[in-house]
């Protein structure tokens, strides 16, 4: 493939290639150092450069397979606003200083320690800045595929590039997170495919254009705005009966063989379906089929999560539980290794309202969510978790003494922290949860008289570990 790749204009009249740095050499500053006879150093190098450039955009595997310049070159134009070295203005343009000896020679000049005056112009085409247009895997987990024209990766490795074409692929274990230099997050979940239709995100641009295209399985977005780059956003994506667009928002897609669904978590979505066009808020959802008009639901409400205390560890014997929500006909539960939820632990959906956290010991984060009759998943609640691992299998002895309505509690040959749970019945829900910091001294209860009490103790044996719980102990009430 041959690509060409043209100096810009000419300007005022002048003759020469690189307009700006023929003013600086009028006015003294020299940016080259020797003169052409029949043809200059610096023209022959420009030339093997520009050479070596369509070979290698002939030759990588990014996607600039398809790049070809007719009568413009498209090149990203730098206006020097203040001395500044070939190598600084690429580091700051390209983020990075790699390709800063080609793009020198590029534009004729020895150096890339050269010192350009105000005023002058350099060139950096247009295949670099295209390097700026990528996304990133940062998470993969089971059964992925990365497929980049024609080469499959499998599965892909973190930090790996992603670029428009791309094609990514979940299998029924298989996760995978991305990112976008725009500050988007994209997650996949299993048995998902989506095509990364265009990706624009280069400085030259007025807004950082994102656009997917998903084709089967569940595929959630959260898109704010990067910090470093005020550069608004504009993130798409279409499944076969709806699209989806935003500059702000955190959203889902599902897509079923004969189902479209979007859901909105937080911000407001663009939506369309057909010639139809939907705004939905946070809480709405969007459904649409072939043939059907496309329906607007309200979502369900985020689940309530009950016994959860601040510094509370959860062990293999502990369920995490919720209050049963109106309308869901199942739940779904992840759990994250990051607070973004991106890094998938656990996924499950069912009708059961309480989650064992079978886990290595850790901090997680768990989101929980109701599912309608018509399969949009709801609003979700989310907390911290840490979990810890049983490392004394012994059950604690407790010592209970009941003096009116103060009652005693205390573990047989143990001082340290414990963790308490206190309730009317052995419902889960029912337990509140305490930390005792010292088990040196009996602790002192304030119980109702009136009112059965059951109660259990564990050893808190470190950040991440603990005993097993002790037996339930009972009181009746005093009538």
């Amino acid at each position: 493939m041959l690509v060409k790749l043209k100096t810009i204009a000419q300007q005022g009249g002048c003759r020469c290639r690189y307009p700006g740095i023929h003013d600086a050499q009028q006015s003294g500053s020299r940016l080259t150092t020797r003169q052409p006879k029949m043809i200059s150093i610096a023209r022959f190098k420009k030339l093997f450069w520009q050479a070596a450039l369509a070979l290698w955009i002939a030759l990588t595997a990014i996607n600039l397979t398809t790049v070809s310049y007719a009568a413009e070159p498209q090149d990203h134009i730098v206006v020097v606003r203040s001395e500044q070295t070939v190598a600084e203005i690429v580091e700051y343009e390209l983020q990075s200083i790699r390709y800063a000896r080609q793009i020198a020679a590029y534009n004729g000049i020895d150096s890339v320690a050269s010192l350009l005056p105000v005023g002058a112009i350099l060139q950096i085409p247009r295949p670099y800045m295209d390097l700026l247009d990528f996304g990133r895997i940062n998470f993969v987990k089971g059964d992925v595929a990365h497929t980049k024209t024609d080469l499959v990766v499998n599965p892909p490795k973190n930090g790996a590039a992603v670029h428009s074409g791309d094609i990514i692929r979940t299998g029924s274990d298989g996760f995978v997170s991305l990112s976008f230099n725009s500050g988007a997050r994209v997650n996949l979940q299993p048995n998902s495919r989506v095509i990364v239709k265009d990706i624009d995100c280069a400085r030259s641009a007025e807004k950082c254009v994102i656009s997917l295209q998903a084709t089967e399985g569940q595929v959630a977005s959260e898109v704010t705005p990067a910090a470093k780059d005020d550069k608004p956003v504009q993130f798409s994506v279409d499944t076969p009966f709806l699209s989806a667009a935003v500059r702000g928002t955190a959203f889902y897609v599902d897509v079923e063989n004969e189902v479209n669904r979007i859901g909105v978590t937080k911000g407001l979505v663009a939506a369309k379906s057909g010639n139809s066009q939907f705004e939905l808020p946070k809480g709405q959802g969007l459904s649409a089929a072939a043939g059907i008009p496309a329906q607007q639901v309200a979502l369900l409400a985020a689940p309530t999560l009950v016994n959860m205390s601040e510094n509370q560890l959860f062990s293999a014997e502990d369920s995490i539980n919720w209050l049963e929500l109106d309308g869901a006909a199942a739940y779904e539960t992840t759990v994250a290794s990051d607070a973004e939820m991106s890094q998938t632990v656990v996924l499950q959906r069912g009708g059961e309202k309480n989650y064992y956290p079978e886990l290595e010991a850790g901090e997680y984060y768990i989101s929980v969510s109701g599912v309608d009759q018509q399969e949009f998943v709801g609003l979700a609640t989310r907390s911290r978790i840490r979990v810890a691992e049983i490392s004394e299998r012994t059950q604690p002895s407790l010592n209970i003494e009941r003096r009116g309505g103060v009652v005693s509690v205390s573990m047989s040959n143990y001082s340290g922290p414990a963790q308490l749970h206190l309730g009317h019945s052995f419902d889960a829900n029912d337990f509140e949860v305490r930390i005792i910091d010292s088990m040196a001294e009996p602790v002192l209860l304030s119980l109702a008289e009136d009112q059965d009490w059951v109660i259990r103790l564990r050893k808190v044996l470190g950040p991440t570990a603990v005993s097993s719980y002790s037996n339930y102990y009972v009181l009746n009430a005093v009538e």
